[in-house]
């Protein structure tokens, strides 16, 4: 794809995924030419890193505008926290596998952006795992045997928990399931998306379980392999912005009483609203 005649200076975060942004200061108005080539190296790379220390929430709002519709549960609110002391916190402490927000419901996130406020000093990391470069790294028969096949995710929103994988028989009834196709194509540029995730994907249901288990396995050897994964080491005043489509993301444990705060700016076209009125669901 063609930079704008007045590029952005950048710089590949990893072989698979990203790329940082160098000398863009967010404080000022940019340029057309500057938000389309923005838009550009997100459609290429799907992960936008910039330093950015003490970026205010209306310039992250600002920024984030640039990629997508932004979603607030309430209207006209956008920001929410990830952070295990906050108490408005909309994420709680604790591992999380790969996945991709919200692939449990009929409308997946679109994108997700982050600010480091508060870092611990023996550091957090977040992974990174490149879906769209998964899906062309298949071999072209198996891309043919999945391009018709759909598979099932789900969570548990009773316990939110995001270190172990869901299976449908152990989840009750009344916890939400959707079904994607394997090849998902994005709905804004049309990228074909390996879309299975290690948390949420129970089957793909057109195989027997054995054969799904023996597939998915296969296929999450892709997505996960070293090759195709960035790790990002945050620092306070870090920006990440990154597709949820074509991009998936996982983070290790983080040390018991030190105090780690993102603040999340969510990307989501306006059927994600209903759907988080019943996730907020009180009984």
């Amino acid at each position: 794809m063609t930079a704008p005649s007045t590029a952005l200076e950048f710089q590949p975060l990893s072989e698979s995924l990203g790329v940082e942004i160098l000398g863009l200061d967010l404080r000022r108005p940019m340029s057309v030419l500057e938000r389309e080539h923005l838009k550009q190296l997100y459609d290429e790379h799907h992960l936008l890193y910039l330093r950015c220390p003490g970026l205010d929430s209306d310039s992250h709002l600002e920024f984030s505008k640039i990629f997508g519709p932004l979603f607030g549960e309430i209207p006209g609110q956008f920001v929410q926290y990830v952070s295990n002391h906050r108490e408005d916190r909309i994420i709680d402490e604790g591992a999380l596998l790969f996945h991709s927000d919200l692939a449990f419901t009929p409308v997946p996130v679109l994108g997700l952006s982050l600010f480091a406020l508060e870092i611990p000093e023996a550091g957090a990391q977040t992974s990174f795992a490149n879906a769209a470069r998964a899906w062309s790294r298949l071999s072209e028969s198996l891309r043919a045997q999945l391009s018709e096949l759909h598979a099932r995710h789900l969570f548990n929103l009773t316990t939110q928990r995001g270190d172990v994988p869901y299976r449908d028989e152990d989840l009750p009834e009344r916890e939400p399931r959707a079904e994607h196709p394997v090849r998902m194509l994005h709905p804004r540029n049309g990228r074909e998306i390996l879309y299975v995730s290690e948390m949420q994907t129970d089957r793909i249901v057109e195989l027997s379980q054995g054969e799904s288990n023996a597939v998915l396995a296969d296929l999450f050897g892709q997505l996960y392999s070293e090759e195709n994964v960035y790790e990002h080491s945050w620092q306070e005043g870090d920006l990440l912005i990154w597709d949820n489509l074509a991009v998936q993301h996982a983070r290790p444990d983080m040390p018991v009483g030190a105090a780690r705060t993102l603040r999340r700016i969510t990307l989501a076209t306006a059927g994600v609203a209903d759907q988080v009125k019943w996730f907020r669901r009180s009984d």
